[in-house]
């Protein structure tokens, strides 16, 4: 008989956290970790528990009852702009949730995942592949680079992700993405300002899961730029989710990229080269209208809230 993959997925209920449980649950026994003023019940082979990622102790217990066999690490503060104007606490939650899952790792052989971002890169030179130079230009790039330094420098089986801007259906409690803060305003009748200077490939959360979960599966340890298939500016993303649904184009709004002036600096293309993705992971980059399709299929079904 085969025994089942024992996961630890930290930050559990994010949009991503979701996402894994759903694509690991039949082959795995899951420990999920999150943060949050809100209870969630524990299904089949998934318990929860509510642990900050800054209690290192806590986490201590997780590893010595639980033993994982390989830690997928996606809690962290992911607004750039909370990240600028609040360093001390990115740090402490980024880098510092970064350090004792790692270090935990090392102790009790478990393999780790670490989750990064496009924001490592400057936007300058674009389409960027994984050997290619990341700049930051913002205090949430940083941050996020400085964590794969540390995870290169540790003597563990390792994996780091770098997934292009993620949409889909988030928890109830969790913090919303762009296409789903879209989906929510466009239905209230509400113009929605977006960048048509900006470029991403976005990324359907259900297909990261897919990736990372074929990198556990297959041993695929290395480092992997994860995106959709069509590179395409944020405003004709919004407008492209407005059409699927059915809402009205006409409140999205085309903006440049200095016209929020509140906001952190953005790179204005992280779009990709996917060959890696592709040719090692045999996965074919989702198009948006496919993406956005699967989020409106599962709505119903969902409640909104997978």
């Amino acid at each position: 008989m085969v025994s089942l993959l024992k996961l630890l997925i930290t930050g559990g209920t994010g949009l991503l956290g979701r996402a894994l449980i759903e694509a690991f649950k039949k082959s795995s026994i899951i420990c999920a970790t999150y943060s949050g003023k809100y209870e969630v019940i524990d299904e089949s082979d998934v318990h929860y528990m509510n642990m900050n990622i800054q209690n290192t102790e806590g986490y201590a217990r997780i590893f010595e009852d639980f033993r994982p066999d390989v830690v997928i690490h996606t809690a962290s503060i992911g607004s750039p702009d909370f990240a600028e104007k609040n360093k001390k606490i990115t740090w402490d939650i980024n880098m510092g949730g970064t350090e004792t899952i790692i270090s935990l790792c090392e102790g009790h052989g478990a393999k780790y995942i670490y989750i990064s971002s496009n924001g490592i890169y400057d936007g300058a030179n674009a389409p960027y592949g994984e050997e290619d130079e990341a700049k930051p230009i913002n205090y949430y790039g940083e941050i996020k680079l400085k964590g794969e330094t540390l995870v290169d420098g540790k003597r563990i089986t390792s994996a780091i992700i770098r997934p292009n801007i993620l949409y889909g259906w988030h928890h109830p409690a969790e913090r919303s993405n762009i296409v789903t803060m879209a989906i929510e305003r466009l239905r209230n009748g509400e113009t929605f300002m977006a960048f048509s200077n900006v470029y991403v490939m976005p990324l359907y959360v259900g297909q990261c899961a897919e990736a990372i979960k074929r990198v556990v599966d297959e041993s695929h340890w290395g480092t992997y730029n994860i995106a959709g298939r069509d590179r395409v500016s944020i405003f004709e993303l919004i407008r492209t989710t407005a059409e699927v649904f059915g809402l009205d184009a006409g409140l999205v709004k085309p903006v440049g990229h200095d016209y929020f002036e509140e906001m952190v600096p953005r790179p204005k293309d992280t779009s990709y080269k996917t060959k890696k993705m592709e040719h090692e992971l045999m996965l074919i980059p989702l198009g948006i209208v496919d993406g956005l399709s699967k989020m409106k299929e599962t709505e119903k079904a969902s409640d909104g809230k997978s």
